[in-house]
């Protein structure tokens, strides 16, 4: 009995390792048809790849060829800081400034005296301010006194100058004088249409008289001159660096250019004018 019983038991293993020798045998035809298979999809890789690396050339080919030149921008999109030099150009036109406007406080009155640029137009007042521009009668027009926002809507300018800012260094609010300023850019803008809009900087002071001014210095009046850069650049009106026509290398206006240090003489009254000469 225990002999049958000890054959049982060893019939069973042979049994077991025979089976296990044919599993191990299916395994190995397994694993070698799935590395055949890795094989041929290896093989069929290469012809994909070289079709990318065509479109890759011919794309490169594309991009060689030499674009277009851009379209100049209209004279609505021009760049707010004109891109010209502080030097006059040649032969600018006799009457250029004919049909052109300047705007300003007594700054402005003493380029109007100096008389370099023709016939132009000038609504200069002494004392004039960002927000008095709406409101103090100081246009003389048919015999009576018109704001000049009044005065700007009686005629059409092909350029406007505006030069404003001095008188109101002393103001609380450096952000209210930028609002004020943009307002009247707006109205003008309505009145103007096809006008080009100049918005001068706001010429320095001597270095005496910035020295000895709590207010009107030139750290202010360059403090003021970048806020009005960023204003002008919002508005889409060209933006004038004429300080640095009529400064110094230390940014102030030169001694002898002034008899009170804030006022131009008539050689530098020249200078501001060759300057917009330039930027026409």
């Amino acid at each position: 009995m225990n002999n049958r019983k000890a054959r049982l038991i060893i019939r069973r293993t042979i049994i077991c390792f025979v089976l296990a020798g044919i599993l191990y045998s299916i395994g190995l035809c397994a694993a070698a048809a799935v590395k055949e298979i890795g094989y041929l999809i290896a093989q069929s890789a290469p012809q994909k790849q070289s079709k990318v690396e065509l479109s890759s050339a011919e794309s490169m080919r594309v991009d060689s060829i030499p674009a277009k030149p851009p379209l100049s921008l209209p004279s609505s999109s021009k760049p707010e800081e004109s891109a010209v030099s502080s030097q006059p150009k040649q032969n600018v036109p006799v009457g250029e400034f004919d049909n052109a406007v300047f705007i300003g406080d007594s700054r402005t009155e003493g380029l109007r005296n100096y008389d370099g640029l023709g016939n132009a137009t000038y609504y200069a007042v002494k004392g004039l301010m960002v927000n008095t521009i709406f409101t103090k009668p100081a246009i003389t027009l048919d015999n009576s006194k018109v704001t000049i926002m009044q005065a700007m809507k009686q005629k059409k300018y092909n350029k406007v100058f505006i030069m404003l800012g001095v008188n109101e260094l002393g103001w609380s609010s450096t952000a209210t004088f930028i609002q004020d300023y943009g307002k009247a850019i707006d109205e003008i803008k309505k009145d103007q249409p096809d006008a080009e809009i100049y918005v001068q900087s706001i010429l320095p002071v001597t270095a005496k008289k910035s020295g000895s001014d709590k207010v009107y210095n030139n750290k202010n009046i360059n403090y003021y001159n970048q806020q009005l850069k960023a204003m002008a650049a919002k508005k889409g009106v060209h933006f004038l660096k004429v300080n640095s026509a009529v400064s110094d290398a230390a940014g102030n206006l030169p001694e002898d250019a002034s008899a009170d240090g804030v006022h131009l003489n008539n050689e530098y009254c020249k200078k501001w004018c060759e300057y917009l000469k330039a930027c026409i």
